[in-house]
């Protein structure tokens, strides 16, 4: 993989339903990689021209530049959706920025736009991949017979990749989990990242969990000042499962620095929620989770609370 330029190139991929978490994700990337040349490379679908340019303006800001990538407007509608609350055909993009980069990049970095960055992100993009399309971390799979993968720390988290791109259009990884996808609509439980699993078994090189830090690592049971300690080392908090920031009744005790950089971007869509409804249970269990965490906090306030 050349390294001839220094600039980082960075592809997210979104929907209109996922622009304010992609400002969020621009605001923490450039906040914490000043004096780096940044290119974003998104592919974003049902926004208007408008927004592009409101989007090319903040980044600008930012002095780094966004470019915008089109795919057929019917583009994995035939694709398998598991019924969730969050995901759409949007999930599938990232599989396709190989074929739309263009020649001089060479590698890239992609990431969800469940994502905040708050680390050098290019400890991570001058990470060697070697021979493989890929770079990712291991996921909380243990193993997925049904994807060809039965040892252990064998699966990786699709939602940052490090990617080889020669390597990649090299092997046809595109093309591959488009025909898996197809063929197979019953073993996606995870979409595309099961289709990506499924192509490069034993073919993608392994990342430390650093550069993309997951839900489960956040235990409930530790003070927030030893969770602020422990992201000294973190270059990528990852908001996974459906415990998002944006969620009422999300319970990732990391949400705060989502909110941190939430105050950084245009006030238009700075939409705090987007599942806000008055109905008394929601707000009960709202409530409760909140209350769970202060309690969480101060150990001597949990011991009263239980005495009652």
């Amino acid at each position: 993989m050349s390294t001839s330029s220094n600039s980082m190139h960075i592809a997210i991929a979104f929907d209109e339903n996922y622009l304010t978490p992609v400002y969020v994700l621009l605001a923490s990337l450039f906040e914490n990689n000043q004096g780096e040349s940044i290119t974003v490379h998104a592919i974003a679908t049902g926004i208007s021209s408008i927004q592009q340019n409101e989007l090319k303006q903040y980044v600008l800001n930012y002095t780094s530049t966004i470019c915008f990538y089109s795919l057929g407007d019917d583009f994995a509608n035939d694709f398998a959706i598991p019924a969730t609350l969050w995901w759409t055909p949007a999930v599938y993009y990232r599989i396709m920025f190989p074929a739309l980069l263009p020649d001089y990049v060479d590698k890239f970095v992609y990431l969800d736009t469940d994502i905040v960055v708050v680390g050098k992100l290019r400890k991570l993009y001058n990470t060697v991949v070697n021979d493989h399309p890929i770079a990712a971390v291991c996921d909380f799979v243990d193993s997925r017979p049904d994807l060809g993968i039965n040892e252990p720390n064998s699966y990786f988290n699709s939602g940052v990749l490090l990617v080889n791109k020669d390597k990649w259009i090299q092997k046809d990884i595109t093309g591959k989990c488009i025909e898996f996808i197809k063929n197979n609509p019953e073993k996606l439980i995870y979409v595309d990242q099961d289709a990506l699993n499924a192509v490069l078994v034993n073919d993608w090189q392994k990342l430390d969990s650093r550069f993309n830090s997951m839900f489960k690592e956040n235990s409930s049971n530790i003070s927030m000042k030893q969770l602020r300690s422990a992201l000294k080392d973190i270059v990528i908090v990852h908001f996974t499962t459906q415990h998002k920031p944006w969620s009422v009744l999300g319970e990732n005790r990391l949400r705060y620095l989502y909110f941190k950089y939430f105050e950084k971007i245009p006030k238009k869509y700075r939409v705090r929620y987007n599942d806000f409804l008055w109905n008394r249970h929601r707000i009960r269990k709202f409530l409760e989770i909140r209350l769970g965490e202060v309690l969480a906090e101060y150990p001597t306030l949990n011991g009263l609370w239980r005495k009652k």
